[in-house]
């Protein structure tokens, strides 16, 4: 796992709002597409939920619920029980442990940060229930994950973006957010 994230908030900043060029490189999948609907892509998502996949992070209500149904080992889900900003149904997972915490559309808080890695840290199934937004939260997930570990998100209107975390994804992500603009108060959550 990634250690010294703490350096990224530097001057005591609570959160890294991400500049428009930034959120315009993330509106790119970073890793593979596999398009095509939950229902569509749910055989593919069995078969990359093998016994061998060390640690597996579903960010998004809709992505949980269908890496939930397949019931992996070890998993952290990230929900903010919203689905394109909209409300929706809790989703119901079956967690040992549920953290809390608060990310403001647009921006990645520390608390977000401490949230992850505790619940990285931990074995089994955790849930990480988000205030605000989740969406930026996947790249956090690859910041910190262990190599070999798979994010899994959802890209709106194509399909399920699969991650495998390794070194180079990991320097994308640290790149991102040490261009992020530092803040003192975290943004106001949706």
């Amino acid at each position: 796992m990634r250690s010294g994230w703490s350096e990224l908030f530097r001057g005591g900043a609570r959160a890294l709002v991400l500049t428009e060029a930034q959120r315009e490189i993330l509106r790119r999948p970073i890793g593979d597409l596999i398009p095509g609907s939950p229902v569509e892509t749910r055989e593919a998502l069995r078969g990359l939920l093998g016994e061998g996949t060390a640690l597996v992070v579903a960010v998004g209500d809709v992505v949980s619920a269908e890496v939930s149904a397949i019931m992996p080992k070890r998993v952290v889900y990230v929900t903010d029980d919203r689905s394109r900003r909209t409300p929706s149904t809790r989703v119901e997972l079956q967690v040992e442990e549920e953290i809390r915490c608060a990310n403001p559309a647009g921006s990645v808080t520390r608390e977000s940060f401490e949230a992850l890695e505790a619940a990285i840290l931990r074995a089994g199934r955790v849930r990480v229930l988000v205030e605000g937004e989740e969406d930026l939260l996947a790249l956090v997930a690859v910041y910190l994950a262990p190599t070999g570990s798979l994010v899994l998100y959802g890209q709106p209107s194509e399909g399920l973006v699969v991650v495998e975390v390794n070194e180079e994804r990991k320097r994308f992500a640290y790149l991102i957010f040490s261009g992020a603009v530092p803040v003192r108060e975290a943004p106001p959550s949706a």
